[in-house]
């Protein structure tokens, strides 16, 4: 396949000093370059974040004028923009009208669940890209939004990179049973007084038949090392999203999870099934159901073990950053791809 030159525009955290080296946005920008492409990776929020004053609210003028440099500097084939909400409709529009030759994609992880949380603040910030992109790449199933153009928006699941999840926890003895990590946004990196999660709740309704190492609920989230470090002391975790589930849409935490190597609890109506057995991943279908798994597993350890192993290879295989970032690159050049794997063909 030809190399291409790829401008990444997303948030690649500097600011925060390390505490998401293992961000989707680093995973893809990874995957494009390990497949072998030149790939120039711009940080819109850092960028904004050191350049804003009373003259250039926000550092928004800087980061279009950049863009507008890096391009004429660079000449990409194509522009994959992250989340990237600093620029407004215009200009968008004008980069779009200036630079038509060029391919543009965006990728997406943020929920689009009418039942969810934020709907109409993550739908008008997708749409912002939406409206200029050639493709667009989102963790919810395009065939449940009604609001997307299936022939131009594509399902991709959260990326694990084995330089990032490198962790097994079913080899390893554990001092906890469960790992639940929920957090109100990961820039603020700390709980919000007076929010309320609709997980907390899940949370308050789980047996106290285990042992648990929660984040996020009662004491403030773990970032950065910490979080991988705490982790590891946990042989099962289970994937929690907000809102009511929603087709294959998860939260990045499950590739934490799965590319860890813990025994992954995650409800039914999820659908994961379609990507992984009953003997790599545990799908319940209400609180009593998860419950009795849990405590099942808990004094079967050797099942347990096994079925974390099964879901670690399969995950590795199925959602490797690489095989994610390759399929970007292939649907954004309308080039052919050759794959058995269900999410590509969905």
């Amino acid at each position: 396949m030809k190399k291409y030159k790829i401008l990444h525009i997303t948030d690649m955290h500097l600011r925060h000093n390390g505490r998401l080296f293992y961000s989707t946005g680093k995973k893809i920008n990874n995957g494009l370059i390990l497949n072998g492409h030149n790939v120039l990776q711009m940080s819109d929020r850092d960028i904004t974040n050191q350049t804003k004053n009373i003259f250039d609210i926000g550092g928004k003028k800087y980061l279009f004028n950049s863009i507008i440099k890096t391009i004429e500097n660079f000449k990409p084939d194509l522009i994959l923009f992250g989340h990237v909400d600093r620029l407004d409709e215009d200009n968008f529009l004008s980069l779009k009208e200036k630079y038509n030759s060029i391919k543009f994609s965006q990728w997406f992880l943020d929920p689009l669940n009418v039942n969810g949380p934020d709907f109409n603040k993550n739908k008008k910030r997708f749409f912002m890209k939406y409206q200029f992109c050639d493709n667009n790449f989102i963790t919810t199933s395009p065939d449940i939004l009604e609001f997307v153009d299936s022939t131009k928006t594509y399902f991709i699941p959260n990326p694990i990179d084995p330089s990032i999840e490198t962790l097994k926890n079913f080899q390893n003895k554990t001092t906890h049973d469960v790992f639940i990590a929920i957090s109100h946004g990961q820039h603020r990196g700390i709980l919000r007084k007076h929010f309320i999660d609709d997980r907390v709740k899940f949370i308050k309704n789980l047996s106290n038949k285990v042992k648990y190492n929660i984040f996020g609920y009662k004491k403030n989230p773990v970032w950065g090392q910490e979080f991988y470090n705490e982790i590891s002391k946990c042989s099962m975790g289970i994937n929690l999203s907000r809102g009511l589930p929603l087709k294959y849409y998860s939260s990045d935490r499950i590739s934490s999870l799965l590319g860890n190597g813990l025994l992954t609890f995650i409800h039914e109506e999820y659908e994961y099934s379609d990507f992984l057995n009953k003997n790599e991943i545990v799908t319940y279908k209400n609180i009593n159901d998860l419950n009795k798994k849990i405590f099942f597993f808990k004094n079967n350890i050797k099942k347990l073990k096994l079925i974390a192993r099964n879901g670690y290879r399969k995950a590795h295989q199925i959602f490797n950053n690489k095989l994610i970032a390759d399929f970007i690159i292939k649907k954004s050049f309308n080039l052919k791809i050759n794959s058995k794997i269900k999410w590509m063909n969905d």
